[in-house]
């Protein structure tokens, strides 16, 4: 979701980062001995890294599919089920006959074959209820393993029930992003131009009303701290916005009255949309293991017509491994309000770097992690 670059900013504005939060139930179900043990499987070693899955469940209302992010030491069909079971999607017991890849012209093709308790489950929900069932089935496996389309059957048959026959493979089923809505807003004076995004209708009014002013307080200051006779232009870009995480991008040009050219810079704001909290770049990454992967110029790429030369700099820029992880843990704003060394944010379940660089080099580059290095989701 992009919004057309308008300006803002200055180097003093606060961002957040995000936790993961669970949407769409009313109470926690009680936890299984299967569970705990594939979540141990799942979560071992691995605090709060691993691979980022995308699980869709229905929202709170019962009305619409969303989708919320879990990570995982590895993906299974298992840990999938296991996920949707969390959000009441599918039966705790849920277990898989066979699941298949096959690779086709049009795309990859997923076969999932299930016992007969899933069949046995959605003969006793609505028609509304086992489109949300189907849905969050579908679309979690297709997004897992980017499949095209798949083929869920029961026992090797067709799955069959009061409101249809699923015979064919099915492709993704419509979804909701996130239950809120970002509207922009904009502040115009001379040649002083700034759109800067502000939450509606969040159940949560607290969250919104903290967020709504952070973020227009910085734009508010900006506009107030720029000098007589300079220019600042600054725009917005939604990278992830769903129940859990909104992770928006700041970016834009600052020109001094009689400056030899404009200085770029980019922010980010990254919201745990359940806790109004926020996480640094350190939640998502290992500070010491990302600074060897920066510095081995493997793992990631550099976005721009100086990527490589970047790679060869780092270490001229940032020094040894520790020096380099000592700054990655600095980035992103915390709430101690300070300034980092730099930003990141999310999207597509990839983690983005702003770091910044000599002007020669464009001010501040976008490193963009490999998803099988981080993460991989939307």
């Amino acid at each position: 979701m992009k919004r057309k670059l308008l300006m803002w900013g200055m180097l003093s504005m606060l961002l957040f980062l995000t936790a993961c939060g669970k949407k769409g139930q009313t109470k926690e179900p009680a936890v299984t001995a299967r569970e705990e043990a594939l979540f141990a499987k799942e979560t071992e070693n691995t605090g709060s890294f691993g691979i980022p899955i995308r699980i869709y469940h229905s929202d709170d209302r019962g009305e619409n599919l969303c989708v919320s992010t879990a990570r995982t030491e590895e993906i299974t069909p298992e840990i999938l089920l296991l996920n949707l079971s969390f959000y009441r999607m599918v039966p705790d017991t849920m277990t898989v006959q066979e699941f298949g890849k096959k690779n086709q012209e049009d795309g990859l093709l997923l076969t999932l074959d299930l016992p007969q308790e899933f069949q046995e489950y959605l003969s006793r929900l609505s028609g509304q209820e086992e489109t949300l069932v189907m849905g969050s089935m579908v679309n979690t496996f297709l997004d897992a393993y980017q499949g095209t389309a798949i083929l869920i059957t029961v026992e090797g048959a067709a799955l069959s029930t009061d409101y249809g026959i699923y015979e064919e493979a099915l492709e993704r089923y419509p979804y909701q992003e996130a239950s809120y809505q970002i509207v922009e807003k904009e502040l115009l004076e001379g040649q002083i131009q700034i759109s800067y995004p502000q939450l509606a209708g969040l159940l949560d009014e607290e969250i919104q009303k903290k967020w709504n002013e952070i973020i227009s307080g910085h734009a508010k200051r900006a506009l107030e701290d720029a000098e007589e006779g300079s220019s600042l232009e600054a725009g917005y870009s939604v990278k992830t916005m769903n129940d859990q995480l909104l992770s928006i991008l700041i970016e834009g040009y600052y020109s001094r009255q009689g400056g030899a050219y404009p200085i770029r810079f980019r922010y980010t704001y990254n919201i745990d949309m359940s806790s109004g909290e926020s996480l640094r770049l350190a939640y998502y990454q290992n500070p010491d293991e990302l600074a060897e992967v920066l510095l081995s110029g493997e793992g990631y790429r550099v976005e721009g017509e100086f990527g490589e030369e970047l790679k060869e700099r780092l270490s001229i820029l940032y020094g040894t491994a520790e020096q380099l992880a000592d700054v990655l843990r600095d980035f992103d704003y915390g709430d101690n309000r300070e300034t980092p060394s730099g930003f990141s944010y999310q999207e597509k379940g990839q983690t983005h770097l702003c770091i910044e660089v000599p002007h020669v080099l464009g001010d501040c580059v976008d490193v963009v992690l490999e998803k099988n290095g981080d993460s991989e989701q939307p």
